[in-house]
């Protein structure tokens, strides 16, 4: 841990087994790859997939790996410096897996454009990838066993002869801020108070980051935002708007257990800048990505996070804390899950909620001491 900043990069986990490569929660959902399914990719690929991958993709037939970076070659300990060596820590499933003789037909490339990165492009085959051409491969030139080679589709940046030295580098790093770091600290104290928030009580005005009047939403209004982001809206939040169209609320923290003490790391702050925005500024995720990617980057966030138009944002502090209706599972016109989700990119679930009455109930007014 560097001590150069108050922010600082945490490690949280090394060198992964087989076992414990996996991040269960982000891969909810998920299922493992059949037999058949090996099968179709050793004979389109002609290559024989690994044993150890072959355990992995019992599990699941790619997903979010739960330590999927390395410490830096030229700057060890230096976390800022720290490479992805899983690109956007996932795996891709076994049928979008590619050879880089299939991505140099595709693109239209010269026959040695990868010749810097492989003698043979059919034998090195792509098993994760970025949308800035990091790609992670098992190279097959060199014998049935492949090694495992971290490209940037123009040079080799790291390379293993095998699963077990590749597992030993991988470490789960995060970028915590004190608050964040506070929750490991047993002295860090919540100052709670046990009642829940009421429809009267919720509300505490109407804030300035989407010009939310403090006003109560019209029928109408909320019609027009159900339209608008293709979902049905939880009747106690419909309920909460119909009292005021978005603004401020003391009540932002919730319990991360059923019998929660005062120490802060059993409650999370889930509600950022204690602000729900207005309905005319709810978005979805999918529409919130857009605003600053496109092209190939919008394309990859949306396949790793499948149906992200189905992710509504009700409260965000830049991209990296959210609380979301999230509909994936029971689709658009049921009651969805609410999320306190972290990180935009990885989107971590901190804190989730079977239905919006259970949030709500959950909600408390604190001060840290």
């Amino acid at each position: 841990m560097s001590g150069a900043s108050s922010l600082q990069w945490m490690v949280y986990g090394r060198a992964p087994t087989l076992d414990t490569f996996w991040d269960e929660e982000l891969n909810l959902g998920r299922v493992a790859a059949t037999a058949e399914a090996i099968v179709e990719t050793e004979t389109r690929l002609d290559i024989v997939v690994p044993a150890w991958l072959r355990t992995l993709y019992a599990r699941y037939d790619g997903g979010a790996a739960r330590m999927a970076r390395a410490d830096s070659i030229e700057q060890p300990g230096q976390w800022l410096k720290a490479e992805w060596l899983i690109p956007r820590a996932r795996l891709l499933p076994l049928g979008e897996w590619f050879s880089f003789a299939q991505l140099r037909a595709r693109e239209g490339y010269r026959d040695d454009a990868y010749a810097a990165v492989a003698a043979d492009d059919r034998r090195l085959i792509a098993i994760a990838i970025d949308e800035h051409d990091k790609t992670l491969c098992l190279d097959y030139s060199t014998g049935t066993e492949p090694a495992i080679v971290l490209t940037d589709q123009q040079r080799r940046l790291r390379e293993y002869a095998d699963a077990t030295a590749w597992l030993a580098d991988l470490i789960d790093l995060q970028y915590w801020s004190p608050a964040l770091q506070a929750r490991h600290d047993p002295a860090q104290i919540l100052d709670w108070r046990p009642e829940p928030p009421s429809l009267d009580t919720f509300w505490s005005g109407p804030g300035f980051w989407d010009d939310a009047s403090g006003a109560p939403a019209s029928e109408d209004a909320i019609a027009a935002a159900e339209t608008r982001l293709g979902v049905r809206l939880p009747a106690l939040l419909r309920a909460l708007y119909r009292r005021q169209d978005g603004g401020y609320t003391r009540f932002e923290w919730a319990p991360l257990g059923r019998h929660p003490s005062r120490h802060f790391y059993d409650w999370e702050s889930v509600v950022p800048d204690r602000y729900l925005s207005s309905l005319g500024h709810l978005r979805t995720l999918a529409d919130v990505a857009s605003d600053f990617q496109d092209g190939t980057e919008l394309s990859s966030f949306a396949r790793m996070h499948a149906r992200c138009d189905r992710i509504v944002v009700l409260a965000m502090h830049g991209i990296h804390w959210m609380l979301c209706l999230d509909y994936r599972e029971r689709g658009p016109r049921r009651e969805p899950d609410v999320v306190y989700f972290e990180y935009f990119d990885e989107l971590i679930p901190r804190y989730r909620a079977r239905d919006f009455d259970r949030f709500f109930a959950d909600l408390r007014q604190g001060e840290l001491d």
